[in-house]
């Protein structure tokens, strides 16, 4: 690299460059060279170590950047939007997986998600966005990854829409669903075992409430080729089944190869767990609950 900057210095004499414009194309000039040198790079056996930046297949477009270490990610990563500029998630990486605090973002820059990672399931405080700058979503988990303490979801227009209380990521005592103009829409109730033992619904924001039990016309998704790790899948009996990605997605006790009582854990795009749905009786009995 020196070599290269002494060459640039000597045409510049040849020619009388003496400017400061020809200072600047020099160091300009030297730092890319620098840079293009410096930057996705392999050790000696072949694992991508040091800065990288990977590009959208077949263009120049920047797709995510950060450092490799052995070949494996580590420390702060940054993914794009397809402008190639706009960040699309910032998170820290720990042995390639994400570990620590992490943001995404809408495409018009604005933050989507706020929370903390350890291996793969949330932990502190979560806060998500709607586009316009909203809370959709706030809450807090538990060192196991599950919902604990106050929780709340919000209208766009930011009204609250549903909150309650959680303990070890079941809703405890009373819940209380809200209509957009923050009338009491149903007051829950939940018992020890977090199952809802009756509900009083105001329709229309009316004082008249009714008692009604839960029902849900929802049930788990079919399962086709149960992935089991090796494991004989009993069609009447508990099982763990997961994701062709190998996360966890069915877990619970099944009747005819269907979830019977137990957990579906739903993951975006990007793998990382969102949401845990409960259901009962082999229908969906509870949102919200992580």
């Amino acid at each position: 690299m020196g070599f290269q900057l002494f060459t640039l210095l000597k045409i510049c004499n040849l020619v009388g460059m003496k400017s400061i414009l020809a200072f600047i194309f020099i160091l300009t000039t030297w730092g890319m060279l620098c840079f293009s040198q410096t930057i996705n790079q392999k050790d000696g056996q072949g694992k991508r170590t040091g800065k990288w930046v990977i590009y959208q297949k077949g263009t120049k477009t920047a797709f995510e950047e950060g450092t490799f270490v052995n070949g494996r990610k580590e420390g702060k990563w940054k993914r794009y939007h397809s402008d190639g500029k706009t960040p699309q998630i910032e998170a820290v990486y720990k042995n390639n997986r994400p570990m620590g605090s992490y943001t995404k973002y809408y495409p018009n820059g604005r933050i989507k998600e706020k929370g903390n990672l350890a291996l793969n399931i949330y932990q502190d405080s979560l806060i998500r966005y709607y586009e316009n700058g909203n809370i959709e979503y706030a809450g807090n988990f538990n060192e196991t990854g599950k919902e604990q303490g106050k929780i709340k979801y919000f209208f766009e227009n930011g009204q609250v829409e549903y909150e309650y209380d959680a303990i070890n990521g079941s809703p405890a005592g009373k819940a209380i669903r809200y209509f957009e103009n923050g009338k009491i829409k149903e007051e829950i109730n939940y018992n020890s075992n977090g199952n809802i033992s009756s509900s009083v619904k105001t329709p229309s924001g009316n004082t008249n409430g009714v008692i009604e039990s839960p029902k849900s016309a929802i049930k788990a998704p079919t399962l086709g080729t149960p992935r089991t790790r090796g494991k004989p899948f009993l069609p009447n009996g508990y099982n763990k089944c997961y994701t062709p990605n190998d996360e966890i997605w069915q877990d619970g006790n099944f009747k005819n190869g269907q979830l019977w009582e137990g957990k579906v854990y739903e993951y975006d795009k990007d793998g990382i767990l969102i949401k845990v749905k409960i259901y009962k009786a082999g229908f969906y009995h509870s949102d919200g609950q992580l």
